[in-house]
């Protein structure tokens, strides 16, 4: 026999030997042994059965004539049971009647070896029944692996499904506030007064602004995971970007009673960042606040030089984050609800994340401290970098200045 047979037989699972003739036992035990095969041996069906459990053998060489359980009964047993229905069985009988014959094939046995045991034909189909249960078994893996991959398929789609649900959610309020506020400036636009009509157009404003943010949070977050969103990093002013965006905010503000302040000192040294992406971060973490604190209560934005870095803070007094969420509200599609509103806390999760991405793709840092009822602190670390005179030429050589810094 080949030594790669040899070697390939002695690697895999044992062979069971059963018999209640020792002699058989040790006859077959010796053939296969002196081929590579491991053996295990069983005097009885009630041991064989127990050996099957245990040790998981590539195939049963059965015995059909044994007292207390015949071959047949322990053929039919392995058979039923889905654990072992595919191991390969090959009955060792002295019968030649063509109805035993039957009998064992139609209770599943694949093949039969005649006694008085030959060498050559009992390795023979040794051979060629586990060369079947290899094929068997390869098919079983990929069966398995299909399922998984499946299951896999089916998990990705509901969840494919419950995120769109919570985009669309997501944009359909802001979208709905601007086609009421466009219906109400239809209706009376002939005897409303100014203010009225400089309301309810600064809202439309501010829920069109919500809408696209939105919309470049989607576009712009898989270009962030996967590194393809080029920084035009030059010197920027977080006093100018943050007040700015507080501009944006005041109407909301005075709207919904919310005390906006910004506390940047206008002599800040600048962060070395793309000022787009800046102003973006800066955006969604004030509309973030502003959903989650009451009326009366207070947003601050403030930043301070830290070593090599510059930390701006974005602070509110809502009702916070549950602790057990605060470890996964940067992650996309991270949802909860408040307890005293049931408003969700961190909607489709996108705003967070994109502004997580963003602070990451210039190498700065972003996390929050927030306690339940007490309000949340969001802190964004950024580049810092000491002005120098090519920074304070002006634009012509802000790409030179980023090219550096990157």
């Amino acid at each position: 026999m080949p030594e790669s047979e040899n070697v390939q037989g002695a690697r895999g699972a044992p062979i069971l030997v059963v018999d209640d003739d020792q002699r058989n036992v040790r006859l077959m035990e010796s053939i296969l042994k002196a081929s590579g095969y491991p053996v295990l041996k069983a005097y009885d069906g009630e041991e064989a059965l127990r050996l099957v459990d245990a040790s998981r053998p590539d195939l049963v060489l059965l015995d059909v004539m044994m007292p207390k359980m015949s071959g047949f009964e322990v053929c039919q047993r392995l058979k039923g049971r889905y654990e072992t229905r595919l191991l390969p069985i090959i009955m060792v009988t002295a019968l030649n009647a063509l109805e035993d014959k039957v009998q064992a094939l139609e209770i599943g046995a694949d093949d039969f070896l005649s006694k008085p045991i030959n060498k050559v034909e009992l390795l023979a189909k040794v051979r060629a029944v586990l060369r079947v249960k290899s094929l068997q078994d390869e098919v079983e893996r990929q069966r398995t692996k299909l399922e998984a991959a499946n299951m896999e398929l089916v998990r990705m789609q509901r969840f494919k499904e419950s995120m769109t649900q919570m985009v669309v959610h997501d944009l359909k309020n802001p979208l709905a506030g601007i086609m009421g506020n466009i219906q109400l400036i239809q209706m009376q636009r002939t005897d409303m007064a100014a203010p009225k009509l400089d309301e309810l157009l600064e809202r439309t404003q501010e829920s069109a602004r919500q809408l696209m943010r939105m919309i470049l949070n989607i576009l712009d977050i898989g270009k962030l995971e996967e590194r393809r969103m080029p920084l035009r990093l030059e010197p920027v002013s977080l006093h100018k970007v943050i007040g700015d965006n507080v501009k944006e905010m005041l109407s909301l503000s005075t709207r919904d009673g919310i005390t906006l302040e910004n506390r940047v000192d206008p002599d800040l040294p600048p962060a070395v960042a793309d000022r787009e992406l800046v102003s973006r971060v800066v955006a969604n973490l004030l509309n973030n606040a502003f959903k989650h604190t009451p009326s009366g209560g207070q947003v601050i934005v403030d930043a301070r030089p830290e070593g090599p870095e510059l930390v701006m803070t974005v602070s509110d007094t809502g009702e916070g984050i549950p602790e057990d969420l605060q470890p996964y509200i940067f992650d996309k599609f991270v949802t909860g609800e408040s307890d005293n509103s049931r408003r969700m806390l961190f909607d489709s999760g996108l705003g967070l994340t994109f502004c997580k991405l963003a602070v990451q793709s210039h190498g700065g840092r972003i996390w929050i401290e927030s306690r339940p009822g007490q309000g949340t602190t969001v802190f964004v670390a950024l580049p810092l970098r000491a002005r120098t005179a090519d920074q304070a030429a002006g634009p012509a050589n802000a790409g030179a200045a980023g090219a550096s810094a990157a």
